[in-house]
């Protein structure tokens, strides 16, 4: 995914004379995750990055044992952040507001994934369902 410049703007008002973390970059930081200020392209990178790591869906030998409490707080803070943005920020595309809404859909369901770790996810979204949806849902898991 590369990263084009950010137009400065109504998004500089977020955290007024701040700029992006990342080195060589002169955007204005609308957002900060874990406590460090990101322009709007660099907050969608490292939170997708963030996520995409974290998805026990895509991890081919299972789940990686990781803090639970720490990944409930990175998912809680990356989505709180993006609807923030979403929210406040006047100057942003409809590409970019989508994939803020793509952050936080895919957020939501990691927290639900994470809240009940013992079980697989198709268990848990197939629980007291018919055998039919079952068998649907596991030709794609």
């Amino acid at each position: 995914m590369g990263v084009k410049s950010l137009e400065l703007g109504a998004m500089s008002t977020m955290y007024k004379d701040k700029i992006c973390a990342v080195d060589f970059c002169e955007g204005a930081a609308v957002a900060s995750l874990a406590q460090q200020d990101f322009c709007l392209n660099h907050f969608i990178e490292l939170c997708y990055e963030n996520l995409q790591r974290i998805d026990p869906r895509g991890q081919k030998m299972g789940r990686v044992n990781l803090d639970l409490a720490s990944l409930r707080a990175f998912i809680e803070e990356c989505s709180r952040r993006a609807l923030d943005v979403a929210l406040h920020c006047d100057d942003i595309s409809n590409l970019q507001r989508g994939r803020l809404l793509d952050i936080l859909l895919w957020a939501g369901e990691l927290f639900l994934l994470l809240r009940a770790p013992s079980r697989g996810f198709a268990d848990s979204i197939l629980e007291d369902h018919d055998t039919v949806l079952t068998r649907l849902a596991a030709r794609h898991f």
